[in-house]
């Protein structure tokens, strides 16, 4: 099947090189970002430095802002960490907040396949603009949906 035919997610994941710290999303120092198809195959696109302002205060909207800007086209973020800041996304942005409670990027990307359906039927969702009320869990001690 072409590429063109499975269905994909662009999404980012928040690291500190193979490691997931438990960081809020923009403390994180990288981001991998990666297109993740229907059968299972992934395609890291690049790795992007965390080059966002520091918070003026905790939770600041500008640093939201600051990072989605670095990654364009990204329907999904995968953090360790829930932060206002993903409640924020979750509420009023086109991209799907994803909690990992896994340690690396390797078995998040693991649990990304696993969890595959549900998550684009949340990313198709905001693709029509809906903004569902729901942060992903997935990873070794998963909860479900927040």
């Amino acid at each position: 099947m072409s590429d063109e035919q499975r269905r994909m997610i662009k999404l980012s994941i928040a690291c500190d090189g193979e490691s997931i710290p438990r960081k809020h999303f923009g403390d994180c120092p990288q981001f991998r970002v990666y297109e993740l198809y229907e059968d299972g195959e992934y395609r890291l696109i690049k790795t992007q430095e965390n080059t966002s302002p520091k918070e003026k205060q905790h939770s600041d909207p500008k640093k939201l802002k600051g990072v989605t800007s670095l990654l364009p086209g990204c329907e999904a973020v995968v953090s360790g960490l829930l932060s206002p800041n993903f409640m924020r996304m979750r509420d009023t942005k086109p991209i799907q907040p994803v909690i990992t409670h896994d340690e690396t990027v390797s078995k998040t990307l693991v649990a990304l396949r696993e969890a595959f359906d549900e998550l684009f039927d949340l990313v198709s969702a905001r693709r029509q603009g809906e903004r569902p009320e729901v942060i992903l869990e997935i990873g070794k001690s998963k909860k479900g949906p927040l």
